[in-house]
């Protein structure tokens, strides 16, 4: 999952910023808001890394085919990446895959445009609080509190849309998805900020990776939140198990026809 989301967000960012720069002062805007998040989230060393990258990826120019051509890997990049997570969901609510290949490719688009549409919406709000931040000095504190209530908003939104159409229920219901959001995102704070404590007060990978500590660093930060978006939907399977008096592993409604 970290492996194709890492692939996924630099040529993702570089189709966002070609597009934005073709609007009028939006480049130079859009730039900023994504290095003000990357500051805010990611440890200091992966921030660099973000930060410079987007600053290289902002002054290159791309054509027609050029676009189309970052576009497509991309979209094979993000795919393979909701693919990833759709496995691992299944196995944390126990269930194997039997949905259709053209219902699970529908799903996987649409997973992927809502996640990519759903972060665009998040910088666009930043973005809007950081231009209001320009003119009102004396709100900066609760601007800044706002900023973190979006990503917070649709870190939860995105969980989940992922808990209820990722993994092959057939009898999913909303109500499940709510407390396995909830504790990823819980979890995802946390590790967020004890990455950022322990990268930049603690330990120095430089020393170990050198160049590549950014890119390390980046990775384990997209591990962690992999990590707590399947313990999430660990949690939902279990409160279901035992709210429909269920003990092991689930078993689908066909599955149980068979068996009576």
């Amino acid at each position: 999952m970290a492996f194709y989301q890492f692939l996924a967000i630099f040529p993702s960012l570089l189709v966002l910023l070609s597009i934005s720069s073709r609007v009028h002062g939006a480049g130079e805007h859009v730039k900023a808001t994504l290095d003000n998040l990357s500051a805010q989230v990611l440890p200091q060393q992966a921030s660099q890394l973000f930060q410079t990258m987007v600053g290289e990826l902002y002054q290159r120019t791309l054509s027609g085919w050029q676009l189309i051509s970052v576009c497509g890997g991309t979209l094979w990049a993000a795919w393979n990446g909701t693919w990833a997570m759709i496995w691992g969901l299944n196995r944390a609510y126990e269930v194997e895959e039997r949905r259709p290949w053209w219902q699970l490719a529908s799903i996987i688009v649409g997973l992927t445009l809502w996640i990519a549409m759903t972060a665009c919406i998040a910088v666009l709000l930043v973005f809007w609080s950081a231009e209001l931040q320009l003119h009102f000095h004396r709100g900066v504190i609760a601007l800044r509190c706002m900023e973190w209530l979006i990503v917070i908003a649709a870190m939860s939104v995105s969980f989940a849309v992922l808990y209820r159409f990722a993994p092959d229920l057939r009898d999913a219901q909303w109500r499940w998805s709510t407390p396995g959001a909830l504790c990823a995102l819980v979890l995802w704070i946390g590790a967020t900020l004890a990455g950022q404590v322990y990268f930049d007060d603690v330990s120095n990978y430089s020393r170990t990776y050198g160049h590549l500590n950014g890119v390390v660093i980046l990775l384990l930060w997209l591990y962690f939140t992999n990590g707590a978006i399947l313990i999430g939907g660990e949690m939902n399977s279990e409160i279901e198990k035992n709210a429909a008096g269920r003990v092991g592993p689930r078993r689908e409604t066909s599955d149980l026809a068979r068996t009576d």
